[in-house]
């Protein structure tokens, strides 16, 4: 069986400047920066970086190797079954195996699109790579269209093996931290194995594997462009400050927690937490806050982060490093106080709301900016009484 060949010649190289105006319309200019594209080129069919050359029926069964742009380990194979009556081969799906579905560093979350030339004619599918922790099969076959089987959104017919003579694939998309999010903020945290999200922490609401793998917050001006056109300050807790709400107190032993280890400090743990701090009418409480920003888009789900949310977005908002949850916010670099998309924070010395319930009177917070005259300096994180009512707000989402 013959290998295909995936190495571009210099020479090649010299013809995609000159051939931008016959580029396959799925890719956007910048696409040619990386290294999986492909280009029609007249006759000569589809010419790429992962360039499958197939010359005779019965290399049609094999598998390839293909580089993509998020993994360079891609597994491409026409698989084949013999019509009796004929002897001839038919392919009646082309599978991309081993893909990494790891968001962030892999596919998650991106698109993979393949170009096939089949009997003289252009053939295209594409799939939405679904995150997950694992590696997994995307199928380009005759079944019914479903995102959660991994089946590309268009219909395979069969074909005689024969008439293949080309593939392209390209993998593009996808999310890293700093990203515009699809609620129109910045993702401010990225998990590669995800987290329980949801409203009860549970698979309900986890978009993927029952899981999420980003944390996005709400663009600056989301209060309705008060103005200065940055986060709601002067709000308690909520309308309910003596009763404990019923949120989640159990020890968490996964190493990597707070030092307090309380379940509703959790990542992911935010929309279970503001859900039942007990709803409020009163737009003068951080819950009534959040809940009435999440109605106004369709992203849906915002909320009140949790204690280590609230962490990690203290970490984006100063520009450090976000991810190790063992890691405290501090007080070093600048506030992000801008009024630009993913900026806004709060420039006077308030601290911010968390979501997470110390007790039946009090829950926490933590400050984003120093406040010297109490020696008190970004990062500390406090317990407050929950009817104080000169506290930031912040909502995130999960996805």
């Amino acid at each position: 069986m013959r290998r295909f060949n995936r190495n571009l010649s210099k020479k090649s190289r010299f013809f995609i400047g000159a051939l931008k105006s016959n580029t396959i319309g799925l890719f956007s200019k910048k696409d040619f920066l990386i290294i999986a594209f492909f280009t029609l080129l007249g006759a000569g069919g589809v010419f790429a970086a992962t360039l499958i050359t197939i010359s005779t029926p019965d290399s049609q069964g094999a598998a390839y190797v293909a580089a993509t742009a998020c993994d360079e380990n891609v597994t491409v194979t026409a698989l084949t079954a013999s019509d009796a009556a004929t002897g001839q081969l038919y392919v009646a799906t082309i599978a991309l195996s081993d893909v990494d579905q790891t968001p962030s560093t892999g596919c998650g979350y991106a698109n993979a699109e393949v170009a096939l030339k089949i009997n003289g004619q252009m053939t295209y599918a594409s799939w939405t790579i679904i995150p997950s922790a694992t590696n997994d099969t995307f199928s380009f076959t005759a079944a019914t269209f479903s995102i959660n089987n991994k089946y590309a959104n268009t219909l395979l017919t069969p074909f005689q093996a024969d008439g293949l003579t080309n593939v392209a694939v390209k993998m593009s998309g996808g999310y890293k931290v700093g990203d515009t999010g699809p609620g129109g903020g910045v993702i401010f945290y990225a998990s590669t194995t995800g987290f329980n999200c949801g409203p009860s922490y549970t698979a309900t609401g986890s978009p993927y594997n029952y899981l999420c793998y980003y944390l996005e917050l709400a663009p600056a001006g989301w209060n309705n462009n008060d103005t200065p056109a940055v986060d709601v300050g002067n709000k308690t807790y909520s309308n309910n400050t003596s009763t404990a709400s019923g949120q989640d107190f159990t020890t968490v032993t996964t190493e990597g927690y707070s030092a307090y280890e309380r379940a509703n400090w959790r990542i992911g743990m935010g929309q279970s937490n503001t859900a039942i701090m007990k709803v409020s009418g009163a737009i003068s409480t951080a819950q009534a806050a959040v809940l009435a920003y999440a109605g106004r888009l369709t992203a849906g789900s915002w909320y009140l982060p949790s204690m280590n949310e609230l962490n990690e977005l203290c970490k984006w908002a100063r520009g450090q490093l976000t991810g190790n949850l063992k890691t405290a916010c501090n007080s070093t670099g600048s506030l992000k106080t801008s009024t630009s998309a993913g900026e806004g924070f709060m420039p006077t010395t308030f601290p911010y709301w968390a979501s997470t319930e110390l007790n039946a009177g009090g829950a926490w917070s933590q400050y984003f900016i120093d406040r010297p005259a109490n020696e008190w300096l970004a990062g500390l994180i406090q317990n407050r009484t929950k009817a104080d009512n000169y506290l930031a707000v912040r909502p995130i989402r999960a996805f």
